[in-house]
C-alpha cells in the first residue's frame, strides 16, 4: 500500500516492520509450543532481540505520536470515533507490549525456564493477536483519514517530527 501523505507512509512503514517482528515471534512460539526455546540459537536470539526493541518503540513513540498529534487533529475536525477506539486499544497494548519486551530482554540475559516460558508465550500470543488486529484497523481507517486530513505543509511538519523522534 502506498500513501501520498508522508506521515501516513511513515506510519505504514512502521506497521510493516512491526508485522515482521510479530510474525517472527509467532513462528518462535509455534515451534516451541511446549518446550522453551534455546536463546543461544541464533534465530531465537535474533527474534527476541528484535522483539524487545521494536515492540518497545512501537508502543511508546508510535502510539504517543498518534495520540498527541493525529487523534487530536481528527477530533478537531469532528471525527472522535477513530481516536477513541484506537486509544482504548493502545491502553490495552501498552502493558502487554512492555511485558513481552521485558520478558524477551530477561530471556536474552538468562534464558527461558519451565516457569518463565509459559507466561511469556501466553503474553506474546495475546500481543500478536491484538497487534495484528490493531494494525489492520489503523491501515484501513486512520491512515486513509490522514490522506484527507493533512495538507502538504502540516504533513511535512508532522512527518519531519516523526522521523526526528525515530532517529
Amino acid at each position: 500500500m502506498s500513501f501520498t501523505r508522508r506521515t501516513a507512509q511513515l506510519l505504514h512503514e512502521d506497521h510493516q516492520g512491526t508485522i515482521e517482528v510479530i510474525e517472527a515471534l509467532d513462528q518462535l512460539i509455534a515451534k516451541a509450543r511446549k518446550k522453551a526455546p534455546d536463546v543461544s540459537d541464533a534465530a531465537v536470539n535474533k527474534t527476541l532481540t528484535k522483539a524487545s526493541v521494536a515492540i518497545e518503540d512501537e508502543i511508546s513513540n508510535h502510539f504517543a505520536f498518534e495520540e498527541n498529534e493525529l487523534f487530536t487533529r481528527l477530533e478537531e475536525m469532528g471525527d472522535v470515533g477513530i481516536g477513541e477506539h484506537l486509544r482504548s486499544e493502545h491502553a490495552a497494548l501498552l502493558p502487554l507490549g512492555k511485558t513481552v519486551a521485558e520478558g524477551a530482554r530477561a530471556a536474552l540475559q538468562g534464558g527461558f525456564t519451565d516457569q518463565t516460558w509459559p507466561p511469556f508465550r501466553n503474553a506474546a500470543a495475546e500481543l500478536i493477536e491484538r497487534m495484528f488486529s490493531h494494525i489492520q484497523k489503523e491501515e484501513m481507517a486512520l491512515l486513509p483519514a490522514l490522506e484527507d486530513l493533512l495538507d502538504p505543509e502540516t504533513d511535512m511538519q508532522l512527518s519531519s517530527a516523526y522521523e526526528a523522534a525515530h532517529l
